[in-house]
């Protein structure tokens, strides 16, 4: 029996140190997964809808939102920096899906120079500040209001590809059929070798 107790406390000191490592492992990729701004993460009040902010300007001046979209151009000035984003409903992360929303185009202008080369169009931008008075621009030939967000906190994501397709295989399918396998040659069949 002593036997049998040292061999259960080597392995208790064994599952230990395994478990141990488990935990330090899992919180080193957590820790490296999280890389949005916390600014971003933390919850807001209310989530004002991007087409509501468009409709009645003046009754949601100053109101903070957290909106993102995909890229659609970037417009350097002498102290800020303008991106045009295509708005989209974001996820829990705070990144913007790659479909659905509103089709309401706004503008995040944030302080600084942003480089048009890192920022370009179709990367995905996540964007958290308050909103200012519209801008009117064109859009081909129309005039369109821009909601503007003055950013206090902004996120960068690459830009989306789609996973891809699942491969499908048929349960029948044999690639050396008829010849059954790379040695057997056709002329052989059904004689043998």
């Amino acid at each position: 029996m002593p036997y049998l107790s040292s061999w259960g406390k080597c392995m208790s000191r064994f599952s230990r140190g395994r478990w141990a490592l488990a935990m330090l492992l899992a919180g080193l990729l957590t820790a490296c997964a999280s890389t949005v701004p916390k600014t971003l993460v933390d919850g807001l009040p209310e989530a004002l809808s991007q087409r509501a902010a468009q409709a009645e300007p003046t009754r949601h001046r100053g109101e903070e939102v957290r909106w993102g979209g995909e890229i659609l151009s970037v417009n350097n000035l002498p102290r800020s920096t303008e991106v045009e984003l295509f708005g989209r409903p974001l996820s829990d992360n705070a990144e913007p899906r790659p479909d659905g929303g509103e089709g309401v185009r706004f503008i995040a202008r944030v302080d600084g120079f942003l480089d048009p080369a890192q920022y370009r169009a179709d990367k995905r931008m996540s964007v958290r500040g308050r909103l200012h008075d519209p801008v009117v621009r064109l859009v081909g030939a129309y005039p369109y209001r821009y909601p503007v967000v003055v950013v206090s906190a902004h996120h960068l994501w690459p830009v989306y590809r789609p996973p891809p397709p699942p491969a499908y295989s048929d349960p029948f399918y044999d690639p050396w059929w008829p010849w059954w396998g790379p040695w057997w040659r056709r002329h052989h069949w059904p004689y043998g070798w």
